[in-house]
């Protein structure tokens, strides 16, 4: 199986060459467990030189786009018809995950070769509707090649994440799974609320790997992360 990593960095951005600095020394410090190319879409051109020297040894390929205001999503279609449009599994990740455990993304394989093809990721939510977080997913690059609507702003790029028409919902549509996978299982949508220690629940363990979504919960106040668990946990839609 090929397997590619797109990596978002956000050209001169005010927090990305820490967030780059974080990524690139979790993925040494905590292997993927299987092999995997990694692409970085660079958005809004060519990273300075100390920001591309982050992926030193890594043998990471950069990936310079205009950043456009489909943000991230943007960054992941163009590398589904691009560098990545023959891998069987792309796993597109926004700018601040990082990771804690080794084997993460063998995690996400044993899942995808148990039930198929389909829609993967670590965080799940209810907030508006139910939704995988586009923040970290994968899926084949065909699947984001036949998306049938443009993203093209923050509004569609939503759409994309927890819109009725979601990617996740076309997807399960077709009959391909759609899976919370976490350490210790994969779960179907009505489950992803479920497991321990998730997204917004407890000490954020049971995540394969972390974002600035969980950091936030982390750090926040005991008020702020029983409304946020609170959302999170609505019934599902």
């Amino acid at each position: 199986m090929r397997i590619s990593i797109v990596y978002t960095a956000v050209t001169n951005g005010p927090l990305t060459e820490n967030y780059c600095a974080r990524f690139a020394a979790t993925f040494r410090e905590f292997p993927p467990g299987v092999e995997c190319e990694i692409v970085v879409a660079c958005n809004g051109g060519p990273l300075p030189k100390s920001t591309s020297l982050i992926f030193s040894g890594m043998s990471a390929k950069m990936f310079p786009r205009v950043n456009d205001p489909s943000w991230d999503l943007g960054g992941y279609f163009d590398a589904a018809r691009g560098p990545c449009a023959d891998a069987d599994m792309l796993l597109c990740l926004g700018e601040s995950n990082y990771f804690h455990k080794e084997g993460w993304l063998k995690r996400l394989v044993d899942a995808w070769e148990n039930h198929g093809p389909g829609m993967y990721g670590p965080f799940a939510s209810n907030v508006v509707r139910a939704h995988l977080q586009t923040t970290a997913f994968c899926c084949s690059p065909t699947l984001l090649k036949q998306y049938p609507i443009r993203v093209c702003d923050k509004a569609s790029r939503y759409a994309l994440e927890h819109g009725e028409q979601s990617l996740w919902r076309r997807t399960a549509a077709r009959g391909m799974p759609v899976r919370l996978v976490t350490w210790d299982g994969d779960w179907e949508p009505r489950m992803w609320r479920k497991p321990p220690n998730i997204l917004w629940r407890g000490d954020q363990s049971n995540c394969l790997w972390w974002s600035n979504h969980t950091d936030r919960y982390r750090d926040a106040d005991s008020k702020r992360k029983l409304n946020w668990a609170r959302s999170a946990d609505r019934p599902f839609a």
